[in-house]
């Protein structure tokens, strides 16, 4: 507690024991500047800490992804060329059966 607030307190009629009990009042309930300083040091740095955290779990999941998207390009190319050979044998019978008759 400042002095100028102390002497506004007696000046207002405040007795010196009970300016004493509120400043020893104000002094351990009020966070100080360093005190805020501080606080707002850790947070920074538990912020840090989960966006480093949530960062490493965004690289993961994207490399899941691109390796499920490669998965599923390997799998397309198989299809076509399984398609493709299908077809070539339904032709392939069909004029068997044509040539044939």
């Amino acid at each position: 507690m400042s002095a100028v607030a102390i002497l506004k307190l007696q000046a207002a009629g405040f007795t010196s024991e009970q300016v004493e009990a509120l400043a020893e009042l104000v002094d351990t309930q009020a966070a100080t500047k360093a005190d805020v300083e501080a606080s707002a040091h850790r947070l920074d740095q538990k912020i840090d800490t989960v966006a480093h955290w949530l960062d490493q779990k965004i690289d993961a999941v994207a490399h899941r992804l691109e390796l499920t998207i490669a998965d599923v390009k390997a799998d397309v190319h198989v299809m076509k060329w399984m398609t493709g050979f299908v077809l070539a044998f339904l032709v392939a019978i069909v004029a068997k059966l044509f040539l044939h008759l």
